[in-house]
């Protein structure tokens, strides 16, 4: 998949125009190619000796014989104290397209190979200086698009996963040691009960399953809490979606049944992020049109899927019962919304039913309803270790630490606790040990595969083609 014998470069930073790109050479011969195109301030002439030193940060020039292509900061890393653990260069040149991609074809043109997408944190991985968890973090974090998913990210970037599967994978082979010592030395090692051997795997099932269970949250704060708002036709729900967005999304009027399909838009709120969702209005079947029909049935699938539902009913229409809608919506987190506050007497409003009065017409409330959004998408978290506001955790008894896995994660670790349930029947089968030592290292080969200390080739090669190159 990839050689790692060779020297590569890649652009670093996202192409385009700007201040700064950053060229990277990593690999045995980088400092040889890093001395051939880079001529120090001090020592103008090309290819004069000079040293470079780890992490001591040169000005000079990047030359193609006597051609200077820029003015550049150059920065070598020595082995194994740079990313990759190889030999690196990083080359920081002014941020022009155009001068940029001469610096890379300077380095291609010594005999480097462009590296392929991730291939530097590939090489970061099979060197031993970072495990698999750890390279997808990085990658989360890279495409990350609100502040939560890179805490999350950062948590596991920082060890927080290695760390539990390493100490998951101690306890499962010290059991093991122990049921194979007991049988082959029965006579100098005294024999774990069965007892002992199920209370320990019900301890190791259980923590696994509390990573399983949370992974949840971490898709939440991943890919968006998705919030649909739902209710009658007209009864402003496009209105309050645009002023969501703060931006004319949605078309919007006073004709029933104008929304015929879902309207999807991501935003950020308050470090969250949130998918909302225009649904159509929802009506007796019999007044509305064949495709209305459709998108009446598109929102009772978009309530199914959403994490919250904005319930949004019209003040001025008396005729609008919430009734209909409490069967769509009992099972959900909800916000009830009293819509187009503008255009009545709120003395004569009885608030009792609403969490909420407003108007998505002139924007009355909706910093309020945002707040009110926030805690609930702040209730769908665990306090235990959730990542709510550390006033809010260290309030309700949580703590600071937390750790969210991603689906490839989670699909080996629910193997994993399955492998371990298999040998928690065994033993208390009084099955013979060595097929309880068997699953138990099936457990564990689960294990190996989240951290990449055994995995294939293919599962490898999807993992490092979502990376960009230059990372």
């Amino acid at each position: 998949m990839f050689n790692i014998s060779d020297t590569i470069c890649a652009i670093c930073t996202p192409k385009g125009t700007g201040a700064i790109s950053v060229i990277r050479i990593s690999g045995t011969e980088s400092w040889k190619i890093g001395q051939k195109i880079f001529s120090q301030t001090q020592y103008p002439i090309l290819n004069t000796q000079y040293s470079f030193e780890h992490m001591y940060a040169q000005h000079g020039y990047i030359k193609d014989n006597d051609k200077t292509i820029d003015e550049v900061i150059i920065l070598p890393y020595k082995a194994p104290n740079s990313f990759t653990t190889e030999d690196t260069v990083e080359i920081f040149c002014h941020g022009g397209l155009q001068v940029t991609s001469q610096v890379l074809d300077l380095c291609l043109k010594h005999g480097v190979r462009q590296a392929k997408n991730g291939e530097f944190t590939f090489r970061a991985f099979v060197n031993g200086r970072i495990d698999l968890t750890e390279a997808e973090a990085i990658n989360e974090i890279i495409s990350a698009d609100n502040e939560k998913a890179v805490s999350i990210a950062s948590q596991i970037l920082s060890g927080s996963l290695k760390d539990k599967i390493v100490g998951f994978r101690e306890k499962l082979l010290n059991l093991i040691t122990s049921i194979e010592s007991s049988v082959e030395f029965p006579m100098d090692i005294a024999d774990m009960s069965k007892e002992e051997v199920v209370a320990n795997l019900k301890n190791i099932q259980s923590e696994i399953g509390e990573l399983i269970k949370d992974s949840r949250e971490g898709l939440l704060l991943r890919e968006g809490i998705k919030v649909s708002i739902v209710g009658p036709t007209n009864a402003g729900k496009s209105s309050l979606l645009n002023q969501l967005l703060e931006s004319e999304r949605a078309i919007v009027s006073d004709e029933p049944g104008t929304t015929r399909d879902t309207v999807e838009e991501k935003i950020l709120i308050d470090g969250w992020s949130v998918i909302l969702v225009d649904t159509a209005g929802i009506r007796e079947k019999d007044s509305a049109s064949k495709s209305e029909k459709m998108g009446i049935e598109r929102s009772k699938q978009s309530i199914q899927n959403s994490d919250i539902v904005l319930g949004v009913f019209d003040l001025t229409n008396k005729s609008h019962d919430q009734s209909e809608f409490s069967n769509l919506i009992k099972d959900k987190s909800k916000i009830i919304i009293g819509n187009k506050v503008d255009l009545v007497d709120t003395s004569n409003i009885s608030k009792n039913g609403f969490d909420i009065l407003i108007s998505a017409k002139n924007g009355d409330n909706i910093t309020q309803l945002k707040k009110l959004l926030i805690e609930k998408a702040s209730s769908l978290f665990n306090t235990r270790h959730s990542i709510l506001p550390l006033e809010a955790r260290l309030a309700k008894g949580g703590n600071t630490q937390y750790c969210y896995i991603n689906q490839r994660q989670k699909e080996l670790l629910i193997q994993c606790n399955s492998a371990i349930e298999n040998s928690t029947d065994l033993a208390n089968k009084n099955i013979s040990e060595d097929l309880i030592s068997d699953e138990l290292k099936n457990a564990i080969s689960k294990l190996d595969e989240i951290s990449g200390r055994t995995i294939s080739d293919e599962v490898i090669k999807n993992i490092f083609a979502k990376f960009c190159i230059g990372k």
